[in-house]
């Protein structure tokens, strides 16, 4: 009797053919970094280890487990992979059998983004790590000038800092309602429920009561493109606080840096982070400052997220410097 075959479902990027080799006869490389490219994005912390994965791979793959490894070699010294060892200790009474080596090939966004600007391909770490969000369809092409962008926080903040933070943000959020100059920029910014809310005779004083309610110790803000949501770590554990813009207004994103600066800034230990330049952040810097006379804490966690290196990372904390000083 025959026996019936299924489909193996494997992922493949076509950009990543420009590592194909031409001196080799159908080559794997870009097949295999697919793989890879896949993994890693799909888990923050995924290592492959050749010692359990090489043989799954190849059979996945219909590749022999030595063309594999050449390609897993080929594409670490391309600097694309990095490849750490690891030799680990059993207790098998076989001397053979006494020592085990792992060896871990880990992707370098930063580095495939680089070797493929070599090739005339521009695509940055943001959207390499999309490369396994099934926010996508099959076929989809992950345009960045599509994606929303992205602000928020990752850490917590609690009790005498988190009602502080919150006092801050209501003087900002109440500050542009009641400031004419501010006027337009509260409607474009606000949500319309949300600005009522804030407009005068409303004052910080008024407005943070919400937020220090026994049970709902939550700062949330409707913002015209989003909403903004931040607990009392005390009462509700999550680390992660994040906004995504989906509109092309700045307002509401000036708003928001302003706001997620004002949290992390009470609360050192919080880190910022924004899919914005430091030139488009400081619209919100200056927001802060203005109400509040805080000056913001944008630490190195923004442009590790940024993927900002050498000079380029240089370049940017010189920028965010000449702003803090003039403020």
């Amino acid at each position: 009797m025959k026996q019936e075959h299924g489909l193996t479902r494997i992922p493949f990027y076509s950009e990543l053919t420009v590592f194909n080799r031409e001196s080799v006869a159908n080559d794997a490389a870009a097949l295999v970094l697919s793989v890879m490219l896949y993994w890693h994005s799909l888990e923050k912390y995924m290592r492959f280890n050749a010692r359990n994965h090489l043989f799954l791979l190849a059979r996945n793959l219909r590749l022999s487990p030595d063309t594999v490894k050449e390609c897993l070699d080929y594409l670490c010294s391309l600097k694309i992979l990095e490849k750490t060892q690891e030799i680990i200790k059993t207790n098998s009474e076989n001397e053979n059998k006494k020592e085990k080596l792992n060896e871990f090939y880990s992707l370098n966004f930063h580095n495939l983004n680089v070797a493929l600007k070599e090739n005339d391909l521009d695509i940055s770490v943001k959207v390499l790590k999309l490369a396994a969000d099934d926010y996508f369809d099959i076929y989809s092409y992950i345009s960045p000038s599509r994606l929303p962008v992205l602000q928020g926080l990752n850490g917590m903040i609690k009790d005498s800092l988190y009602e502080e933070a919150s006092y801050q943000v209501c003087k900002i959020i109440t500050g542009i309602c009641a400031q004419k100059e501010y006027e337009d920029f509260s409607y474009k910014a606000l949500a319309p429920g949300w600005r009522m809310l804030c407009q005068p005779p409303a004052t910080a004083e008024d407005v943070v009561q919400r937020y220090l309610r026994e049970g709902e110790r939550c700062t949330d803000i409707d913002l015209t493109d989003g909403t903004i949501f931040i607990p009392d770590g005390t009462y509700f554990g999550t680390e992660k606080h994040r906004i995504w813009h989906s509109g092309k207004t700045s307002e509401p994103r000036v708003l928001a840096t302003a706001i997620y600066l004002a949290f992390c800034s009470v609360e050192k230990e919080m880190k910022f982070f924004s899919d914005l330049t430091i030139k488009e952040l400081e619209p919100g810097i200056r927001l802060l400052h203005h109400f509040t006379k805080i000056k913001a804490n944008i630490g190195e966690y923004y442009f590790d997220y940024n993927d900002l290196q050498g000079n380029d990372r240089l370049q940017a904390q010189s920028e965010l410097e000449k702003i803090i000083a003039t403020l």
